[in-house]
């Protein structure tokens, strides 16, 4: 027994990998008994998989449905090495009962072969992972023996239990660091400085709800004078929409550069969208160009929402609709069907605002929504004091009607004002 734990303990310091800490229990329980076969399945996700076997051992067999639907009582006569339920609703029960005890015979008969075996389950911190088992082929077991299995077997889980847990914090830690660096990564691919265009004044703020954002924006220098501002919402969240968001703003910035309008430049972008994408998976965009020093700006919209224009003059808000399908629902000839542009003039002091919906969506401690009509009516408040004035106050306002209510969606703001 010392021996069995020296070396269980040595597995456990040295952090062996998981199967030669597996081996290791097995093979000590082997030792330990005299047995002639040892058995370690592992419980995850209410379905036993085997971590180490001896040859001796049988497999796993799963109780009956017809058991089961008969009650603890039959699920109970089931028990013989292996024989535990896939049932949630039984296992717990039924663990709880046979902890603590030889295994009875039951009605069932052994398996060829097998005269005599032990069966535990191991549990850590109150939860049960596991089952450890021993058998013996022409002879029987002794209480003596039950009492050295059980020793061992509560060693093995609190040993075992500890390594597991150990390498699940490293784990989580390992993906914790791979996050924030794809993090970094995708900050990069985010403007670094707002653009200095003739007769504009851009910003543009990003706010991820997790680690990795599914949205993003850009600026892109054209040719003729002219330039590009885009805003696109990866449906979904976390590193799956990360990565899509990356390959969209790689594929528009070369559609961009050589479309002539923005409904050519996302309809070449759908199309690869479409082909690339999951299934499951869309991205809405508006894309806008800008004419150096004259306030013209075409616009596109790939089921995004509505821009907002501000008209310094009347002190108004418009919405500015222009038709359109997300990127990736169709392969392209709906989606360039339905695509419209849309010319607007801006003059001195108004302001046009791009938005995702994690901006109308945020929600407060009450379940409100922010909503489109407070947008509307906060944006034209903040829109006096030009681009630097709503991107910079429109944050804070979102901050306070959340109040304690965490961020649930990505938010991306970016305001063109004309000079």
């Amino acid at each position: 027994m010392f021996d069995f734990l020296h070396h269980l303990g040595e597995s456990i310091a040295e952090e062996r990998s998981l199967a030669h800490l597996y081996r290791t229990i097995v093979e000590g329980i082997e030792e330990v008994l005299n047995a002639d076969g040892a058995a370690l399945y592992l419980l995850n996700d209410e379905e036993f998989s085997p971590g180490h076997l001896s040859k001796t051992c049988p497999a796993l067999i799963t109780v009956p449905k017809e058991a089961r639907l008969e009650g603890e009582e039959a699920t109970r006569k089931w028990l013989r090495l292996g024989r535990v339920p896939r049932e949630g609703e039984f296992l717990d029960t039924v663990l709880d009962e046979v902890a603590g005890c030889r295994w009875a015979r039951g009605e069932q008969p052994l398996p060829d072969g097998i005269e005599d075996y032990f069966g535990v389950p191991l549990s850590h911190a109150g939860k049960v992972f596991g089952v450890l088992s021993a058998v013996r082929k022409d002879r029987r077991f002794s209480s003596n023996d039950w009492d050295i299995f059980r020793s061992a077997a509560e060693q093995s889980a609190f040993g075992l239990g500890n390594a597991l847990l150990h390498r699940e914090v490293q784990e989580k830690r390992r993906m914790d660091d791979e996050l924030r660096t794809a993090q970094e990564v995708q900050k990069v691919l985010l403007p670094d400085r707002n653009p200095d265009w003739p007769g504009y004044r851009v910003r543009g703020i990003n706010f991820a709800a997790r680690l990795i954002s599914g949205d993003y924006f850009d600026f892109v220098d054209l040719a003729d004078e002219r330039h590009g501002v885009v805003i696109a919402d990866v449906s979904g969240k976390g590193v799956a929409a990360g990565l899509v968001m990356a390959s969209c703003r790689s594929a528009l910035r070369a559609h961009a550069l050589v479309a002539n309008s923005p409904s050519e430049t996302l309809a070449a972008l759908n199309r690869q969208v479409f082909a690339d994408v999951r299934e499951d998976m869309f991205v809405s965009a508006a894309y806008a160009q800008l004419e150096n020093g004259t306030g013209k700006i075409t616009l596109a919209r790939a089921g995004h929402d509505a821009p907002l224009l501000y008209r310094k003059e009347e002190g108004t808000v418009e919405v500015v609709k222009p038709g359109g399908l997300a990127l990736g629902i169709d392969r392209g000839p709906v989606f360039e069907r339905v695509l419209k542009e849309l010319e607007i003039e801006m003059n001195s002091g108004d302001v046009l605002l791009f938005y995702t919906d994690g901006v109308n969506e945020a929600e407060n401690t009450k379940g409100q929504e922010f909503g489109k009509e407070r947008l509307r009516e906060r944006f034209a408040a903040l829109a006096v004091n030009g681009a630097e004035g709503v991107v910079g106050g429109l944050p804070a306002e979102l901050k306070d009607f959340a109040g304690s209510h965490p961020q649930i969606d990505d938010i991306t703001l970016v305001a063109i004002e004309r000079i």
